[in-house]
């Protein structure tokens, strides 16, 4: 393989990326090089990840349990706070068991183990996350993918499958965009196609209360890194399929346990996510906020309530001058492109740290760059 010729490639196709270094961040700052930004890249919906430190809370937790274990679960590693966490999960969600996995990537590695070898169909939306694309690639069960929020194309698939085992893959809310899964279609669907599974990954939707409940729900997944603001993931299932996952998920079999450290983080934010409700009710608010500037500026109509929003361009090069437009004026969003979106798109997360004024100033310099390229035709 030509590694330079490779690069090369990727830099032909507008495909090639480099890691930027941050510096610092608080609150909805992050400082990259000497210049500091008004960050909407960030995944921290609620804010828990910069929660304030006690070095004296971390002292006594860390001597009352240990520094780290340093082996996996199922050798020495199991702390206890597993099971505090993994209990305040599952109760509150209405699960009868949890699984804290050490990445919301390792949730989706481990469920999908679970089946391999077995006669199972999975049917998984096109614009699901990266890690249940490779999750069912590594059990290799069979698989169709039906269009993205097709669910009429869905059904029509499940139903050349009546007497096998079938599993309804979807993400609840779609990381590049925001796009809600109709988890009470699925449901439906469900109860309409016998022996039929529903597996959810609530990554960037957990503790957001975008669903009244998770009833009928088999399987969720999802990263802690997003609304609870810790490193881990959590798949909250049934006693059962715990029993399976401890005996077949290579992600959780193989894996070190987290240091107290992580667990002490999760602990601490995830009890702040189910206790400090005004952190969901103010980003609610910014987000129907930014939804009417869209469509007063752009004329885009947007009724998503998820805190991720996007603008799709038509070409890398108009997608270019927005998003150095932006970062010129002090504002970092997310650039995506292919393959991680199929057309360039600017993505914006929203976080409890943003005011009403940070999405003006948003859409004045998208406004100014709109402006200017009308005159420039």
């Amino acid at each position: 393989m030509d590694i330079t010729q490779k690069l090369i490639q990727l830099k032909q196709q507008q495909r090639y990326r480099t890691l930027k270094e941050v510096h610092h961040i608080e609150g909805k700052t992050i400082r990259l090089g000497e210049r500091d930004y008004i960050n909407f890249t960030s995944n921290d919906y609620l804010g828990l990840a910069q929660l304030p430190f006690y070095v004296e809370d971390f002292s006594k937790f860390v001597e009352r349990y240990g520094t780290n274990l340093a082996s996996s679960r199922l050798v020495s590693g199991n702390s206890v706070l597993y099971t505090e966490i993994e209990q305040l999960l599952s109760q509150h969600f209405d699960f009868e068991e949890a699984v804290i996995m050490n990445s919301g990537y390792d949730t989706n590695l481990a469920l999908f183990n679970t089946f391999k070898g077995e006669e199972v169909v999975a049917f998984s939306d096109s614009e699901n996350h990266a890690s249940i694309i490779d999750g069912l690639k590594l059990s290799r069960i069979s698989k169709e993918i039906y269009r993205h929020l097709d669910y009429q194309d869905l059904a029509r698939r499940l139903s050349a499958y009546s007497d096998t085992t079938k599993l309804i893959v979807t993400d609840s809310v779609f990381s590049t965009n925001g796009d809600l899964a109709d988890i009470e279609y699925l449901i439906e669907l469900k109860r309409q196609f016998p022996n039929t599974w529903l597996i959810v990954d609530d990554s960037h939707g957990l503790g957001l209360n975008y669903f009244d409940d998770y009833q009928n729900i088999d399987v969720i997944t999802a990263s802690l890194s997003k609304s609870v603001g810790a490193h881990g993931g959590v798949i909250l299932c049934s006693q059962l399929f715990k029993e399976l996952l401890v005996n077949t998920g290579r992600a959780l079999i193989y894996s070190s346990g987290m240091p107290t450290s992580n667990l002490y983080f999760i602990l601490r934010n995830t009890q702040a996510m189910l206790n400090e409700p005004y952190r969901n009710q103010h980003l609610t608010q910014l987000s129907r906020y930014f939804n009417t500037q869209l469509f007063s500026c752009l004329g885009k109509k947007c009724d998503l309530q998820a805190p991720i929003k996007s603008i799709e361009l038509d070409d890398h090069d108009e997608a270019e001058k927005y998003y150095q437009a932006l970062m010129a004026a002090g504002i970092l969003v997310s650039y995506f492109r292919y393959p991680t979106v199929s057309h360039p798109t600017l993505r914006f997360s929203l976080t409890y740290y943003h005011q009403k004024s940070d999405i003006d100033q948003l859409f004045q310099i998208i406004l100014k760059q709109k402006e200017d390229e009308e005159t420039d035709v």
